[in-house]
Order: structure tokens, then sequence, then C-alpha cells
């Protein structure tokens, strides 16, 4: 068959969404949310700001997309992050039908998907939401044509605009004082800081290279140099009018200006008392200098004389403190060898862990009630030994443990008939072989051994206790 003439079908183009009508589609805002606290749900929220175009580069509403329309610059990384999880499942094309959409509806659907995405990167990382927020927040419009009887009016607020663009840690909120009858401390401080105000606002130009038009990296980072140089510019513009406005609002307010008068009369009376009566004046001045000086004095005399009091009381309490160490040191030492002796470097130890009250009291307790003579080395190692219990220390359970064998063994001596006498050579010797062949010095529970040995061969049994004396009395 022949199809010359037969009429061609003509197919009306689609036309297909602007930019503008994409941004629409992508808010947040076209969603049906149940969230009644939601941005979608709020009738005092007017929607997503236009994109705003800067030369080659064209910004949409990150903020509306993330749902966070209203909180804007002041949203957190938190917020974003959680808005991100729950929209990103909303708008998900597989969630909104794309597969029955039509090729206008599966535009505006992935567009908006693809512009969510965009603002979570753009969002989420700080030089790029630095660089947003700058072209998001109204230009830089500064109040200078003010004067002090509406000052409050005028400059306060500006300041508060001022605030978000702060380059420091600090609340720049805090330095503004809003309250008429502040001291003018604070006023001082409000306008020490600000003139000092940096601000990290950038300023995209309008004629930036693109960077993605470079030939290669040597011409792309000329192209961001170019770019760098007309930011700064702007920037430095910017913070002119900053300065200005700082300027200007300290000379205007009405806090300056009285602390101004306030200075300026009292120079003026100054000047009136100098001359009509420069003498009385003088003689007023030298003697508040000289109660001034004569108290400023007496205050240095007395904190002097406490401080050498201080001083005089530590050294007495640290000459007390070495003196009560080298008493119970002594204690310590007169008992060396006896039976469950925990050692010098045990004592040495309890002697650095007590305060001097405490060591004064152990001490007062190991000695004789007449001072003299210190009281039995049964009696010394049952209290050094509790004492050392009392530490918290690697070593508490096993210092407890011999603290309670000190306390059983001095309630067996107190019991202990007197021992027979060493009459016999041959028992004397066997007695030598225990101690010095058998269990030397370092042996652990050395007396209660040498006890059993003696017991099992000699001909008398003996307690740890006499076998001990009979040994420190010498062969």
């Amino acid at each position: 068959l022949s199809t010359k003439n037969v009429p061609k079908k003509t197919v009306e183009p689609v036309p297909k969404p602007d930019k503008a009508e994409l941004a629409r589609l992508a808010s947040s805002t076209a969603l049906d949310d149940e969230d009644e606290d939601a941005q979608e749900n709020d009738p005092d929220y007017d929607g997503p700001k236009d994109p705003i175009k800067i030369g080659a580069k064209e910004f949409a509403d990150h903020y509306d997309i993330m749902g966070l329309g209203r909180e804007r610059y002041k949203a957190t990384a938190d917020q974003i992050k959680v808005n991100y999880k729950r929209l990103s499942l909303q708008m998900h094309p597989d969630k909104c039908g794309v597969a029955q959409a039509t090729e206008d509806e599966k535009e505006a659907i992935e567009a908006r998907f693809k512009a969510l995405h965009t603002a979570s990167e753009v969002l989420s990382d700080s030089k790029r939401r630095r660089e947003y927020d700058s072209v998001d927040a109204d230009p830089t419009d500064l109040p200078m044509d003010f004067v002090s009887e509406d000052f409050f009016e005028a400059v306060i607020p500006a300041f508060e605009d001022l605030v978000m663009f702060f380059d420091g840690k600090q609340d720049a909120g805090k330095f503004i004082e809003a309250d008429p009858d502040a001291p003018f401390e604070n006023v001082r401080k409000m306008y020490e800081f600000w003139a000092k105000f940096k601000s990290w606002r950038e300023f995209p130009a309008k004629d930036e290279h693109d960077l993605e038009s470079a030939d290669d990296r040597g011409h792309k980072r000329h192209l961001e140099g170019e770019n760098k140089k007309k930011r700064m510019a702007e920037k430095k513009k910017d913070t002119i009018i900053i300065k200005a406005f700082v300027e200007r609002a300290e000379l205007f307010d009405p806090r300056v200006l009285k602390k101004k008068q306030e200075e300026k009369d009292a120079r003026e009376a100054r000047r009136t008392a100098k001359g009509s009566g420069k003498k009385e004046a003088e003689e007023a001045a030298k003697l508040e200098a000289e109660t001034a000086a004569a108290a400023a004095a007496a205050a240095a005399e007395a904190d002097k004389a406490g401080k050498v009091s201080a001083k005089k009381e530590l050294e007495k309490q640290k000459k007390a403190l070495r003196k009560e160490k080298a008493r119970l040191r002594d204690i310590g030492k007169n008992a060396e060898g006896w039976v469950g002796h925990p050692g010098e470097d045990d004592v040495e130890e309890l002697i650095n862990a007590l305060e001097l009250v405490s060591i004064q009291t152990l001490a007062d307790s190991l000695t004789a009630a007449d001072g003299a003579e210190p009281v039995d080395p049964g009696v010394v190692v049952e209290g050094l030994l509790q004492a050392l219990a009392g530490l918290t220390s690697a070593k508490s359970e096993e210092r407890k443990a011999a603290a309670e064998e000190a306390v059983a063994r001095q309630a067996a001596c107190k019991g202990e008939k007197v021992s027979a006498p060493w009459s016999d050579d041959a028992e004397v010797k066997l007695l030598d072989k225990a101690c010095n062949q058998k269990f030397p010095m370092g042996t652990k529970d050395r007396w209660e051994r040498v006890s059993e040995f003696m017991g099992e061969n000699g001909p008398t049994p003996r307690t740890a206790k006499a076998v001990m004396m009979r040994y420190k009395a010498g062969f």
C-alpha cells in the first residue's frame, strides 16, 4: 500500500516545567505530612523562597526542601540529618509512584528527590553551608541615619542581625546590651567586642569564573584565585560598612553620651573647685589619699602578718609531723625481728599514709604510760598490723589476716606459762641449727617453723616467742 497521500499525525509537545516550578515541586510543602508541627502544616509559613541566582551559580531553597524553612541558619546538624533521613524515604521515586507517572510527573518527582540530596550535601558541608547561608540571608543593610532618640529601635535589631555571621566561638548575642539603664561597664564591653567583630559571610560575585570550564588543574587554580579576589573585595566593603555602623552606634548611644556628659561635668567641677578653693580641695584630696594609703598599708600589713602566721603554723605542723613520724619509726624498729613484724617498708608506708593526729594517737598507744619505755614488742606488732589493715591497698586482705593472727598470738601469750630454762647444750645447738641452717632470716613464719622443729626434735616443746627470745639472747 502507498502511504504518500496519508496525512501525518502531529504530536503536540508537552511544555516542561521551568526551574521555579521544579523548585516548588521539590519543596517539602508539596508532601502530605501528618505531623502537625511540620512546616507544611504551619499556616504562617510562606513556603519556599525563589531560587537565588548569582552569576553561573543558582541556589535553591535548601532549607525548605529539608523541611527546615522556618529554622533556616539556626537549624542544627542533627535536625538536618534526621529530616534528610525522613524525607529521603518519603520522596524516593519508588515511594511516589514514578512507574505509573507521566513524563512530566516523573521529571518532577526525580527533580524533587535530586534537590533533597543536593540540599543535604550543601547543608551537611560546613564550607558549602556558609556560602549558602551568606546568599540566603538578606544583604547587609545597616541603618546609618539614626540619632540618639531612636537609637534602641534602630540599632539593637541591626546588631542582632549581625550575630549569625560572627566568626568566633563566643555567642555574639551576649555582647548586645539593650537595656537603656545598663551599667556603663557592660556598654563599654559591648563596643569593645563589636569593634573587633569579624564576619564569616562570603560574597559570591556575579561574574565569577565557572571552575568546571577550566582546561587543566593549573587553570582551575588560577580561576579560583580570581574568584577569591572578587569575593575578598566585596567582603572588604562589607567590613567597612559594619565598622562604620559600630562607630556611629557608639557615637550616638545615649548611655555613652550620658557617660561623656558626666565626665565633662566632673572636669568642670574640678576646675571650679580649683579656682574657688584650690587649697581646700587639695587638702581634702590629700587627706583622702592619705586615708586610702593608710588603709591600704594596714591591709597589706595584716595580709603580711597573716601569711607569716600561716607560714609559722605550717612549719610548726611539719616539725610536729616529722617528730611523730620519727617516734613511730623508732617504736617499729624496737620490735623488729618479733613474730609477725610487718617489716620496715610496710611501717614506712603506714607512716606516710597517716596524718599527724593519727600517727600521734598510734604512737601513744604503743608507748608505756610514763612515756619512757615502749610496751611489749608483741603489742607493738599487733598495733602496727591493725593500723596497716586499715589502709586501702593491694595488700589489704593480707594485712587484715596478719592483724588477726597478731591478736590471736598476743592472746595466747597472755595465758602462756614461763618457758623452762635452756640448760641443755644439745637443745641450744639444735636451736642454732634451726635458726641459721633450716630457717634462716627471711623465712616466712620463721619463728613458728623453728618452734615446730624444736618440738619435733628437742627435749622440750618451745613456743615461737620462747625460741625467738632465746635466739636474740645469743648462743
